[in-house]
Parts: structure tokens; C-alpha cells; sequence
């Protein structure tokens, strides 16, 4: 490994330390960053100092960046505007009367309302809302319940369009195209609602008393079929969006703008108050503010460790011993076990992407592979304790204590976790789809 890796690697240890430490992540990685560049160029402040200028403003003046608020625009307007509500009541005619079905609703609409979410914690939040009284009414085991809620709202994360699939793709040393990386995460979105809802079924087998019997009142096959009318927004804005961005009509921030604007119009057709709708903008504006910084932060903390070719060493390095390429994984995804116990995605992605993407790519994976594989892993990290911001959006939501979600999360996390596990065992799970409708550059 030479000097300059040696570097980047004691100064990626510091930037982990002051996090652990409680210091804001983001005035870590800049301190860092700031340090790293003075002592990369031995005291010279003049890399430093043009780092600190540029960036910035090159970053805030990114149009591709503006695809964010965009999209935290339409999860904001979509929870508002009844259409996640419309997506419960959907599945719940379909579902409800069979044995665990009220969880598998729970697990559909998440993955319905990630179709326009794009965020987790919204699918967190409206869901343990609107099912959780009806969960506990019909007798289920609570803290099963409240798992299931948090977990599934990782579906968002992989059911296009999501937030994290884009950030990633914004921010990757490897230029991806990022109607083909959201077309990637389809099959295993799909892949692990089955999978949260066989792990229902087992619960139930090993739990009798968690989950109580099907039955209730009978859906005649003529509601079930009027309630396909209250999924209509949710497919109509998935096709606007994904379809268009595939087809190569417009770029995702096109199509973010294109979705946020139609959403507002249905809003303002549903006769939603002005005000609330203005709430929703000054909402999206708020978390794009609160997450900027960390991507400038990010971004020049990753400008140095590319600086240093720690990334590269350590690739060189995992080459002369010939690990197998899913050993690696392994590694990686410990690593996001452990970061998700203290950060949220945005963190977790922006500090990791500069040095686990180079090295996995390096052993052979597609990056849109990763991309995918990577996303879901800080998601569900996102379900490990102290922090799990997904079971803490949860426990706020419901007033409930996160202690009681963390114990009834297992089950989901196991089963999760298993599914990126067969994505590092088989990348073709991710790029088959993209193949087979000859997206570009699979």
C-alpha cells in the first residue's frame, strides 16, 4: 500500500471516529477532507483552499442534483393526497380475509406506494398509521406488527423510483444510467415482498398466537375489482416517470420535475388545500436542505480518498490474495451493519460509495448490481439498533418504544438480509430485466 493510501486510510479511521464520537457527520467529513488535502500536499494549503472553493458551488450549481427535492416532493404530495391511503384499501380487499393478511397488505402497499414514495420512512409512517389499529383490533401479535411495518418500508428503496437508487447513481465514480439502475431494482423489490410475506407465515407457524386466523367479511369480486380504480394515480405516475426516463424522453431530474409537477396538479384536482400543499414544498425543501451538506461533505471527502488511491490499493491488495468476489461482499455488507447502528442512508452512501464501489467493481460486479445490493443494505440497516432510522420514523409515528420494534423486526431483518445475500451470489437477479428490455449500459 503506498504513503498515499496509508493516509487516506488513517484519515477514513479519524472521520469514523469523530462520528462514533457524536461529532455532526458532516462537519466530519470536512474536517477531514481539510486535513487530508493539507497533509496529502505537505502543508501547502493551495489544493486545499481550491478543493474548498470549487466544490461547492460546482455541487450546488449541479442540475442533476435538483432530481432530489423533486422527488421528496411527490412522496410528500402522494402521502397527502390519499393516494397511499387508496393503495391500503386496495390490497386490503384483496388480501385482508386470508390468514396473516392484514401483514401482507402492509407489505403490497408499501410496495405499491414505493411506486410514487420513493422514501422509506414515508411508507414507515402513513402505513403504521393507517394499520396498525386494524392490526391490533383483529388480534395480532404487536411487536410483530410493528416489525413488519418497519421493514417493509425498505420496499421504497427498490421499487423505482427511489431516492437512494438515484443518489447513488449522482454520486458513483462509475457513470451509470439511472433509468437502468431503477429498472434493476424491480425484480428484487418484487422478490422481497414475497419474501416479507412467507416470513409472515412462518412467524405464524412458530408464533400461533401472533397471528390470528383469516376471515372477517366477505369482498365481492365486483368491490375488489372497483377498488383497482383507487391504484390508477399510482400507475399512471410510475409510467410517467420510469417509462418516460427508460424510453429515453427525459433525464430522471426531468422526470422528477415532470412527477412532482403532475402530482401537485392531481393535489390541487383533489381540492387538497393550498396551504397544505404549499406545507409539502416548504417539507421537501427542508430535508433537501438537511441533506445537502452532507453531500458536499461527501463530496470532497471523496474527492481526497480518490486523492490518495485508497480505493484502488485496496482492490490491488484483495486481488493478490485472490478472495472470492463474494467473500468481499460479505465484508461490505458487515460494514453496513455496522454503519447503519449510527447513521442514516444518505450518510451511510455518501461516506462509503468512494471506497467498497471501486473494489467491488473491481472483483467483478456489475455496478448496477450494487447499486441495488448496496442501497437495500443501508436500508436495512436502517433496522439495526441504537440508531435504525426506519424503526425510529416508526416508533414516532405510533408513539410505541423502539425497543418494542427492534425485537420484533428480526424475523424481516433475517429474511432481508437473505435477499442481498442472493443478489451477491447472483447479480443476474438485478440486471436480467434491464437485459432482457435492452436497457443501456447493463
Amino acid at each position: 500500500m503506498t504513503a498515499k493510501a496509508i493516509i487516506g486510510l488513517v484519515v477514513f479511521a479519524i472521520m469514523m471516529i469523530m462520528i462514533f464520537a457524536g461529532v455532526p457527520i458532516f462537519v466530519s467529513m470536512l474536517t477531514c477532507a481539510f486535513i487530508g488535502f493539507l497533509v496529502l500536499s505537505g502543508g501547502n494549503p493551495t489544493l486545499m483552499i481550491a478543493k474548498f472553493k470549487t466544490a461547492p458551488f460546482d455541487l450546488a450549481a449541479n442540475y442533476n442534483y435538483a432530481v432530489l427535492p423533486m422527488f421528496m416532493l411527490v412522496g410528500s404530495l402522494a402521502g397527502e393526497t390519499g393516494i397511499a391511503n387508496g393503495a391500503f384499501t386496495s390490497m386490503r380487499a384483496w388480501l385482508g380475509r386470508v390468514k396473516g393478511g392484514l401483514l401482507f397488505v402492509v407489505v403490497a402497499s408499501n410496495a405499491v406506494f414505493g411506486a410514487c414514495s420513493g422514501s422509506s420512512i414515508a411508507g414507515n409512517i402513513v402505513f403504521g398509521k393507517l394499520s396498525m389499529p386494524e392490526l391490533q383490533a383483529a388480534g395480532y401479535s404487536r411487536k410483530y406488527s410493528l416489525g413488519c411495518i418497519a421493514a417493509s418500508g425498505a420496499l421504497s428503496t427498490l421499487i423505482p423510483p427511489s431516492m437512494a437508487i438515484i443518489m447513488y447513481c449522482l454520486i458513483s465514480p462509475i457513470t451509470m444510467n439511472v433509468g437502468t439502475a431503477l429498472m434493476g431494482g424491480i425484480i428484487p423489490g418484487l422478490a422481497t415482498a414475497l419474501a416479507l410475506c412467507a416470513t409472515v407465515r412462518i412467524i405464524g407457524v412458530m408464533h400461533k398466537d401472533a397471528i390470528p386466523p383469516g376471515g372477517g367479511e366477505k369482498v365481492p369480486m365486483v368491490e375488489k375489482l372497483k377498488t383497482l380504480r383507487l391504484l390508477v394515480p399510482i400507475i399512471l405516475l410510475f409510467g410517467l416517470i420510469i417509462g418516460g426516463t427508460f424510453a429515453g424522453w427525459f433525464t430522471a431530474t426531468v422526470g422528477g420535475a415532470i412527477g412532482a409537477m403532475a402530482v401537485c396538479i392531481y393535489a390541487l384536482a383533489k381540492r387538497l388545500p393550498v396551504k397544505q400543499v404549499a406545507h409539502c414544498i416548504w417539507e421537501a425543501s427542508t430535508m433537501e436542505a438537511g441533506i445537502f451538506p452532507i453531500i458536499i461533505g461527501g463530496q470532497l471527502f471523496g474527492s481526497f480518498i480518490a486523492a490518495t488511491g485508497l480505493a484502488s490499493s485496496l482492490a490491488n491488495i484483495i486481488a493478490s490474495v485472490n478472495a472470492p468476489r463474494f467473500f468481499i461482499f460479505l465484508l461490505v455488507i458487515l460494514l453496513y451493519v455496522f454503519c447503519g447502528c449510527v447513521m442514516d442512508i444518505v450518510s451511510i452512501i455518501i461516506i462509503t460509495v468512494p471506497v467498497v464501489f471501486p473494489v467491488l467493481n473491481a472483483v467483478g460486479y456489475s455496478p448496477y448490481a450494487l447499486v441495488i445490493a448496496l442501497c437495500f443494505m443501508c436500508e436495512i440497516a436502517g433496522l439495526t439498533p441504537p440508531i435504525g432510522m426506519n424503526v425510529f420514523a416508526t416508533a414516532n409515528a405510533l408513539r410505541v418504544n423502539p425497543t418494542e420494534i427492534f425485537s420484533g423486526v428480526i424475523p424481516y431483518f433475517i429474511c432481508e438480509m437473505a435477499i442481498v445475500l442472493l443478489i451477491g451470489l447472483f447479480p443476474g437477479i438485478v440486471t436480467w430485466l434491464p437485459t432482457v428490455l435492452g436497457a443501456a449500459g447493463v
